[in-house]
């Protein structure tokens, strides 16, 4: 009788258990969601002032010095932002830079960015585009590319 009562003890705190993990798990996907229709209702100009700080970089011929501004830009926001995806920054850059570059959440991936900034060239120049995401309207990739030479 003795065991059998132990039996139904430790029953009852493993479903009480179970229970507690299925509460933190609602608890936790509810935040996330909350997070997300944060991003989407962000005011206009809260986006461009989230936008401005890599905006300003783009163009056809941009100086190494300003691309390895506009790194450093990136790193800074990654890692404030590392916990929001949709604020996340991407990098598609040639092959000698160091590749595409796709920070995830949790993960801002500052140090291949920086050594993507120490091989910037600053002598040289380079396109800069960016790439909107349609449902936020943030910038979420910044992609790299060596300048055409002018045929003068």
């Amino acid at each position: 009788m003795e065991n059998a009562s132990k039996a139904l003890l430790i029953a009852g705190a493993i479903l009480i258990c179970i229970l507690l993990i299925g509460v933190g798990m609602m608890v936790f996907n509810g935040a996330q969601d909350g997070i997300d229709e944060a991003i989407l209702n962000m005011s206009a100009q809260q986006k461009d002032m989230f936008n401005q700080n890599f905006s300003r970089y783009v163009g056809e011929r941009v100086t190494g010095t300003n691309v390895r501004a506009l790194l450093q830009n990136i790193i800074s926001s990654n890692t404030t932002n590392k916990d929001i995806s949709g604020k996340l920054v991407a990098i598609e850059a040639p092959s000698d830079l160091g590749g595409t570059i796709t920070p995830a959440e949790g993960d801002a991936k500052a140090n291949e960015i920086s050594q993507m900034r120490t091989k910037v060239n600053t002598g040289k120049t380079y396109k800069v585009t960016a790439n909107y995401n349609s449902d936020t309207g943030l910038i979420d990739k910044i992609k790299i590319e060596n300048a055409e030479k002018s045929s003068t």
